[in-house]
């Protein structure tokens, strides 16, 4: 998505910080948001954001609730295997700067698959940020040699359902650890 000068100017400190690639895009109400890899100096951004997501997220995205919180984001902080990696999506609520998505993947040492996760604050979601995250996973998974991609979700998540079928993934029902759909995706 092409954006303009002014959507530049106005992320231009966050810019400025950063070493790898990044995308400013508009979400679909024209809201700029900015796509950055996750880095250490996110941790506490981060924090706040996986907090913020409310006690039944968890489970939804990780098919799992969280006892112990830090422990858990320290583990999905760390991206620093070639086998992993992990988008955020920032936007600007007022003056300040926020984390409103974030999409991951990973896979185990030597696998063709990877296994991704999306989470999009309640308030910033269908404005298409779960979309973006996910393209800009998608293709770095690609580009990172990994042949398929996949989730496997709660049966109820109709988000992720839609989410994961208006970006071409194939999805099944799979009941064997209860009632749970596995969306696949294979990259070309």
């Amino acid at each position: 998505m092409a954006y303009n000068e002014s959507i530049e100017t106005r992320f231009s400190d966050e810019i400025k910080a950063l070493s790898g690639d990044y995308w400013l895009e508009e979400m679909r109400d024209g809201t700029p948001m900015l796509i950055r890899e996750l880095a250490d100096r996110d941790r506490e951004r981060d924090l706040v954001f996986f907090e913020g997501l409310g006690a039944d997220t968890p489970h939804f995205r990780f098919l799992a609730t969280f006892s112990e919180l830090e422990d858990t984001h320290d583990q999905l902080m760390d991206v620093s295997l070639p086998n992993r990696m992990a988008y955020i999506a920032l936007a600007f609520e007022g003056n300040e700067l926020k984390e409103v998505g974030k999409a991951r993947y990973g896979a185990f040492d030597g696998d063709a698959h990877c296994e991704f996760a999306v989470a999009v604050s309640e308030q910033w979601q269908r404005k298409g940020v779960a979309s973006a995250l996910m393209q800009h996973v998608m293709d770095t998974a690609k580009r990172q040699g990994f042949k398929k991609i996949s989730s496997m979700d709660a049966s109820n998540n109709q988000h992720m359902d839609l989410l994961a079928k208006s970006l071409g993934f194939t999805c099944r029902n799979n009941d064997e650890h209860g009632s749970k759909i596995f969306h696949e995706y294979v990259l070309q």
